[in-house]
């Protein structure tokens, strides 16, 4: 019997690779500014291209965002930056204006983050996340 060796987030929706509608999956290979009001919540973003910047939109309870690593192992880095009021809670502890990075030289393909504003709106919260992700000093 074979087997298949998988690492990443199930995707599941569609990807927007022609500019149809109805799409949740969306592939940036450069800095992208998430927008709460184009229809971005609940969007799983692919990033397959070194030093790409995710900034995220001021928090608006009821906002998930998942952010996957595309590229090869140790060739990719992908960052997560909110902006300057808000913070991100990770691993237990908050940074204020600070930003969460899968690092290359520790990033392999299929590593992913998923962000929510669950219930506050000074931070998002870490919900789930798979690979290495390190907390800007």
């Amino acid at each position: 019997m074979a087997s298949t060796l998988f690492r990443g987030p199930v995707l599941v929706g569609k990807k927007n690779e022609a500019g149809v509608t109805g799409f949740n999956i969306e592939q940036k290979d450069s800095n992208y500014t998430v927008v709460i009001n184009n229809g971005d919540c609940g969007k799983t973003f692919l990033s397959n291209t070194k030093d790409v910047v995710f900034t995220l939109p001021s928090i608006a309870i009821g906002n998930v965002y998942t952010f996957v690593n595309t590229g090869a192992d140790g060739q990719n880095n992908l960052t997560i930056s909110p902006v300057s009021i808000d913070g991100i809670l990770y691993a237990g502890s908050l940074t204020d204006d600070k930003d969460l990075i899968n690092t290359q030289a520790t990033s392999k393909v299929g590593d992913y983050v998923t962000l929510a504003s669950l219930n506050s709106t000074v931070f998002w919260t870490v919900v789930d996340s798979q690979g290495l992700w390190a907390k800007e000093s």
